[in-house]
């Protein structure tokens, strides 16, 4: 079986990626000086470059381009004489001038067009637009220029100064006299020429020229083929260019639609515009209804033309030898926004032309320009664009449409399922190419930025500054009052504009909050009030003050409330110190939710943002979107409150994608953090990671409904997905159908209500606080419970019995700790006690016989329920009790082994002084089997009691021991406190049994700290 493919290039596939080659080749290698030209050199002639070999333009040049040739030998010795390489044009000597990168260059031009274009740059200012300098006659003397250029036309040098006869513009060459001094450089058509050898051990450039005449470049008459031939020793090289029309001019946009306010970036293919081999050439075109082409209006490099400066080619193009190419128009109706960028930093010029666009080489002698620098545009639609309206740009007699148009936006989380679950961090996709503004960057849809739609999550019902009003500035002599909208009503930001406004020295702004002082009595939780308890927040935006109006510190911002009208009845809620940043979510003092409920219910609310500090107005170029929101969580009188609003600042996975991601997170409230602002802190309400609270089951007409405003048919609609988040039931179990004493006890709780972070591992400890109804529980002080555990009918508690204190559940250090982060399974283990103390706590009892019992207190059941789960396993009854104060220590008659112990430090020393804290100390034993029993299992126990009576430290090793042998067994303990403590060392018949083999062996151990 035979397969084939077929691969098919058009034209204007070849054209991209020639491009796409050509500018990685000329950025990357010969941005100047040109140091590595032979990156661009053909096989056939590697040696030899040639600025106007172009593969895309078929090596076509034509007008006032200047070639550039460039030849490269291994031998490149700057002290040292070197013969000239011989290259000619069309059979004429082109002089080579050794630059200090050790290659050879020169340049050289057709006559008539070099003498035009100087021509037109003569009705300027001198050294502007296309001024090829001054002109001397091939017969001027040696002497003079250093070299001889007796077989070209003539030649053109930057500058007259110090010589006589130089002559300009279309005027006959005659020949130079004089000694040529340091040009003011009128040449503006080479700006960027390699630098020549001045090594004093040769001649400059290796020829003698002057070098006060370089840039120098040679003219010759010239008429369709032109060959340039470089006579090496190894072989002739040569390069053939067509000195004619430029083929494949044309002109194309980056899209076939734009959504409203975005970059339109065209591109122009046309060799002829590249006049200056060695730098970026810019073009600059007056579209409106006094059409200009200007050359180098405003330059990337080299001098820019304003005011008298400034030449408009339009007429003298033919004579440049342009025919069709040369101009532009425009057709901007309502559509096309023209702009300006960091080359084209005017709108206008000499107040005569106001529809300006410019175009930017993409490189030296690439003769690709974009109407773009560093990914800005001078083209755009604009804000108001109407859709599908449409203007065009014309070039060449070939035209593109901008028409304005919008798509559909869609906005999922995730893989687009129904729910997800808390701790789980799911990705947000928004396909919206109206938010596509630039295609050559990542767009980022930033709250500051006014243009971008964010996508919002609102729970309950926060006051923001939806109804907002009133904006106004001050300094410290006078306000002004500022337009605003709310143009999204799904984001809810206010969009301040200060595009006509001026003031400088501004300090703080006020506005009318559009709410009664019963909202926020409605809102803000009193946890002065019964039934009440919370935190209430302040959450803010003001990035696009530090980005436009130039504030630069938030250190000194306040936040004050007034009541009635501004100044009075004021209330501080956000202090001066508390911000870091221009953005942040900070929390309200009671102490002001308490002045806020004694107001008068009916007055007015409004802000005082007061930055403590100097900002500017001047015409900004953009409006300024600020967020100022309130929130509150907790219970209010009893009733759950959840308010707040969250927005994603999504970013562009790639320029042009027009799809912006991130993702988001959530948290669901427990009986332990409701209340706790730790939890709050750790939500996200901006950023491209969003974190929310939940506090309880959000389903089906609850459900959350994450939002953009977007467009559905040309109408902007609200684009919205719909999200259940349900509560989990928890699971409880124990690891084992039975336990003994002084085996591990493993509770495995599963409920991802649990999980407040996707991130960390979490941790729920247990609570050692007698004064505390959730002592020795999983809970907190404040008597609030997660998890307890009950032996033999008795919650696992502390109790001092005959003055000996005995540890319950918080003793053995128990907590609650996640497997990894947001699995929702948290795990915790204890050594089941050999007594445990009964209700009243003023007696022991022994758990043998008995069951434990896990009780875990699920905050919100998968029905939003409170529920008690528990989980019950049987401790045996034939189970012995383990050696603890106030228990039956087993003993024995005949010992069945013989032992002695060694205690030693970490480096195996007797121990002979007392240990510090931290310090390894081995409990190390021989153990030998010396009855002649037959093989004998051992446990080998090493139990530490602190001061109290309290063990401390319990580990044991197993072993087999055949009869008369022995076997060493060793066990280390690092004591973490200082103090008196007692070691006792057990030798038992296995862990199971507990019967002893050998006496108990004691020692006393004072750690030092």
């Amino acid at each position: 079986m035979n397969y084939s493919t077929t691969l098919s290039y058009t034209s204007s596939n070849i054209r991209k990626l020639y491009k796409i080659l050509v500018t990685l080749l000329v950025f990357s290698l010969i941005i100047p000086p040109i140091s590595s030209p032979s990156v661009n050199a053909y096989s056939d002639h590697p040696n030899l470059f040639v600025s106007a070999e172009n593969s895309l333009f078929t090596n076509h040049f034509s007008g006032p381009m200047i070639v550039q040739v460039i030849v490269q030998e291994d031998n490149t010795q700057l002290d040292q004489a070197i013969g000239q390489p011989n290259v000619s044009v069309n059979g004429r000597h082109l002089q080579m001038v050794q630059g200090s990168d050790g290659n050879w260059h020169a340049f050289f031009a057709n006559t008539d067009s070099a003498k035009q274009a100087d021509q037109a740059a003569l009705s300027g200012s001198s050294g502007q637009s296309i001024d090829f300098g001054v002109f001397c006659s091939s017969s001027t003397s040696p002497t003079v220029l250093g070299i001889d250029v007796s077989q070209t036309d003539g030649v053109a040098i930057p500058d007259s100064a110090g010589l006589s006869g130089t002559t300009q513009g279309t005027a006959g060459f005659t020949s130079c006299s004089g000694t040529p001094t340091t040009p003011s450089n009128q040449n503006n058509v080479i700006r960027n020429p390699p630098s020549l050898n001045l090594n004093p051990q040769v001649p400059t450039g290796q020829i003698g020229i002057n070098q006060n005449v370089w840039p120098l470049i040679q003219l010759f008459t010239l008429s369709n083929n032109v060959h340039i031939e470089y006579d090496r020793s190894t072989g002739t090289q040569s390069v053939d260019l067509d000195y004619s029309d430029i083929p494949n001019i044309s002109l194309g946009v980056d899209r076939t639609g734009y959504p409203t306010g975005s970059d339109v970036f065209a591109t122009i293919d046309d060799a002829e515009l590249s006049i200056d081999p060695t730098s970026q050439d810019s073009w600059t075109f007056n579209v409106g209804s006094n059409p200009a082409t200007f050359y180098q209006a405003f330059a990337e490099s080299g001098s820019s033309a304003s005011g008298s400066g400034l030449v408009n080619l339009i007429p003298y193009l033919n004579s440049l030898g342009f025919k069709d190419n040369g101009k532009l128009s425009m057709d901007t109706s309502d559509v096309i926004n023209l702009k300006t960028n960091s080359v084209q930093t005017s709108s206008s010029l000499n107040g005569m032309y106001n529809k300006l666009v410019t175009f930017v080489e993409t490189g030296p002698h690439t003769g690709i320009f974009e109407s773009s620098f560093a990914g800005v545009s001078t083209i755009g639609t604009l804000p108001n664009a109407p859709r599908a309206h449409s203007g065009s740009i014309t070039y060449d007699l070939q035209s593109a449409s901008i028409v304005s148009g919008t798509s559909t936006a869609s906005l999922t989380v995730g893989s687009g399922q129904s729910q997800f679950g808390p701790g789980q961090r799911e990705a947000i996709t928004l396909v919206d190419n109206d938010q596509n503004i630039n295609s050559a960057q990542v767009d980022q849809l930033n709250v500051f930025r006014s243009a971008a739609k964010i996508p919002t999550l609102k729970i309950g019902n926060p006051i923001t500054l939806s109804s907002s009003s009133n904006v106004k500035f001050y300094n410290n002599l006078l306000s002004i009052s500022v337009p605003s909208t709310v143009f999204d009503a799904n984001s809810l930001r206010l969009i301040i504009d200060t595009k006509s406004q001026s003031m400088s020295n501004f300090q703080k702004i006020t506005l009318n909050l559009g709410v009664s002082a019963q909202s926020l009595k409605d809102l803000l939780i009193d946890t002065s009030q019964s039934n009440s308890k919370g935190t209430n927040w302040v959450n803010y935006d003001l990035r696009s003050f530090q980005q436009q109006l130039g504030i630069t510190s938030f250190s000194s911002v306040t936040m004050t409330l007034y009541f009635g009208s501004v100044g009075s009845s004021p209330v501080v809620i956000v202090p001066s110190g508390t911000i870091v940043s221009g953005n942040g979510l900070l929390q309200i003092s009671n102490s002001a939710v308490t002045s806020i409920k004694s107001m008068s219910s009916n007055l007015p609310v409004f802000l005082e943002i007061n930055f403590n500090t100097s900002g500017k107005i001047s015409n900004p170029s953009d409006t300024q979107p600020i967020v100022f929101d309130l929130f509150s969580f907790g219970n209010n009188g009893n009733q759950l409150v959840n308010n707040a609003i969250y927005r994603a600042e999504l970013q562009e996975t790639s320029a042009n994608s027009g799809v912006f991601s991130g993702t988001m997170e959530y948290a669901v409230i427990n009986q332990l953090n409701q209340f706790d602002p730790n939890l709050i802190k750790g939500l996200r309400t901006f950023g491209s990671n969003i974190k929310f609270l939940v506090s309880t089951e959000l389903t089906d007409s609850n459900a959350i409904h994450f939002s953009i405003l977007g467009t559905q048919g040309g109408t902007s609609t609200t684009v919205t997905s719909q999200h259940n988040l349900p509560t989990n039931t928890g699971v409880v179990t124990l690891d084992s159908p039975n336990y003994r004493i002084g085996s591990d006890v493993t509770i495995t709780v599963n409920d991802p209500d649990l999980v407040t972070d996707a991130n960390t591992i979490v941790t729920y400890t247990s609570v050692n606080d007698p004064g505390s109804t959730a002592d020795d529980t999983v809970g907190d002080n404040g008597g609030n419970i997660l998890l307890e555990v009950w032996i033999k009918g008795f919650r696992f508690q502390h109790c001092t019995v005959n003055g000996v204190a005995h540890g319950g559940l918080a003793a053995t250090g128990f907590t609650l700790t996640e497997t990894g982060p947001g699995t929702g399974i948290f795990k915790g283990i204890f050594k089941m006690p050999s007594s445990i103390c009964i209700e009243d706590k003023a007696s022991l009892i022994s758990p043998v016989g008995g069951s434990v019992q896990a009780w875990y207190h699920d905050f919100r059941d998968q029905y939003g329920r409170s529920v008690i789960i528990s989980s019950t396993v049987a401790i045996p009854a034939k189970t012995q009790s383990t050696t603890t104060a106030n228990q039956y220590v087993p003993t024995i008659a005949t010992p069945v082994v013989s032992t002695s112990t060694q205690i030693s430090d970490q480096s195996g020393r007797p121990l002979l002084q007392s240990p510090h804290v931290g310090q390894t100390i081995n409990f190390k034993g021989m153990i030998s089997n010396k009855y002649y029993q037959d093989s004998q299992r051992i446990s080998y126990i090493v139990q530490i009691k602190d001061s109290n009576n309290k063990v401390v430290f319990l580990k044991w090793s197993e072993d087999n021991l055949v009869n008369l042998s022995t076997t060493n067994e060793e066990i280390s303990w690092v004591p973490t406190l200082s103090g008196a403590y007692s070691a006792e060392v057990y030798v038992w018949n296995g862990m199971d049994s507990l019967v002893p083999l050998a006496d108990q062996n004691q020692y006393k151990i004072q750690v030092l700290p």
